[in-house]
């Protein structure tokens, strides 16, 4: 029998949507309040960069109709922010003094950018890509601007600097790092996205890093960049993009016995280490298949399978996360690529590392192995058979007896059935089952 309850979701991106979906599936007896810093627009952070490039409209960014909450009947409290939870009066603390009492609280807050303190965030001229209002400040400041710098070589900055490129914006890529995406790959697959960049015409400056900006009328007019061996150079730049990476929202629980590290720990339930809260998405450390430890993948899928989870278990519906693999995907002019899990791993942990050069061709196929069993992969411009691999790596199976094949372009599920690996893929079929079993 459902118990009638209050629920508080602090979030309404994947995390928040996906809880809240899970929820009205067993339980449309209890309120529901969403509480959001940004409007109510259910949209999608994925496709962002195509907005900004203006290839998608506004309406292209949602992913569930405009009826949504009324659908699911649920209280959307958008452009509000929660100061602080205080689990003993089992209420959350916002930031126009509102307090929200609950009997279930799902922490999704995501993540905020990282922002090098010598960058005067609130100048015209200088924008982080992280929301939609982000996206809609960048396209107004377009008109002016014919030369972007994009601070920052990670999966955010890349999508910006082809974005902007694509408006017809002269672009840079600052990148302290000796290669871009030096946190998804290597430096063999990072040579080849750094090709790409360049043939279409932006400019890579690795090593270096932005120091400072010269104003004009209060408006960025250029960028300091030092390092590299050189003195430091001013460079014309009237839009700039900082993409250093982002911090997970876990400020509102500090003082409370919720235990967080890099974010908020969670158990496999997604419940935090405090009963009838939970924690889901950018926020929350889960357990990584790979690492074999807590971690943060931030990762849309993650988020929203996290959040049905945490959706589920506060419904009553015992369910427990099998955990999350980091993964991150890009589609380039002559570059496709994909990457998961350990890719650059330590010469002395025990790791075995196959790769396969074909320069001619543009591909480049790194796997890494522990104890035979898949740990992380970089492709490069042959990924068709990424995702077989990824449920090896997930599955823990131990490819031994066809470790030969797994860097082979037409390598499938039928190479893995064929050569002994079927027996390990009933053995985690039925340990997933048991183990899902409550």
């Amino acid at each position: 029998m459902v118990m009638k309850q209050r629920i508080v979701i602090i979030g309404n991106s994947a995390a928040g949507i996906g809880a809240l979906e899970a929820i009205r599936k067993h339980d449309r007896l209890s309120s529901v309040t969403l509480v959001s810093a940004e409007d109510e627009l259910v949209y999608s952070r994925c496709l962002l960069s195509h907005f900004l490039a203006g290839t998608l409209g506004e309406e292209g960014l949602l992913f569930r109709p405009a009826d949504f909450y009324r659908r699911m009947e649920a209280e959307i409290l958008p452009r509000r922010k929660v100061e602080s939870v205080d689990p003993a009066g089992q209420q959350v603390v916002c930031d126009d003094g509102a307090k929200l009492d609950f009997d279930k609280l799902l922490i999704a807050t995501g993540s905020s950018p990282k922002l090098p303190p010598h960058i005067p965030r609130k100048t015209a001229g200088v924008f982080v890509l992280r929301t939609v209002a982000d996206a809609m400040a960048i396209r107004s400041g377009l008109e002016r601007a014919r030369n972007a710098v994009v601070l920052g070589g990670g999966l955010v900055g890349m999508k910006a600097a082809f974005a902007l490129h694509k408006r017809g914006l002269r672009v840079t890529v600052v990148v302290r790092s000796s290669y871009v995406l030096s946190q998804m790959i290597d430096a063999g697959a990072a040579g080849l996205v750094m090709d790409s960049l360049r043939e279409e015409g932006i400019e890579v400056l690795t090593g270096v890093d932005v120091t400072g900006v010269e104003l004009q009328e209060g408006k960025v007019a250029a960028v300091k960049i030092t390092g590299g061996g050189s003195s430091a150079s001013a460079r014309p730049c009237e839009l700039l993009i900082v993409a250093k990476g982002v911090d997970a929202n876990k400020e509102l629980v500090r003082g409370t016995a919720i235990q967080h590290e890099t974010g908020i720990i969670t158990d496999a339930h997604m419940q935090t280490t405090l009963e009838n809260i939970y924690a889901a998405g950018d926020v929350a450390e889960t357990f990584d298949v790979a690492l074999e430890t807590r971690s943060i993948n931030a990762l849309w899928t993650c988020a929203m399978q996290q959040g049905k989870i945490a959706g589920l278990n506060m419904a009553g519906q015992a369910r427990q996360y099998d955990g999350s693999v980091g993964l991150n995907s890009l589609n380039f002019p002559s570059v496709d690529l994909i990457s998961f899990g350990v890719v650059q791993p330590a010469q002395e942990a025990g790791y075995e590392v196959l790769v396969q050069r074909r320069p001619a061709e543009g591909v480049y196929k790194k796997l890494v192995l522990k104890g035979d069993r898949i740990k992380g992969l970089v492709l490069v411009n042959r990924i068709d058979n990424a995702g077989v691999l990824l449920s090896l790596l997930g599955r823990k199976v131990n490819v031994a007896g066809f470790k030969d094949d797994l860097l082979n372009d037409r390598f499938s599920y039928a190479t893995v059935l064929g050569k002994g690996g079927r027996e390990e893929w009933r053995r985690y079929a039925q340990t997933s089952k048991t183990a899902r079993v409550t």
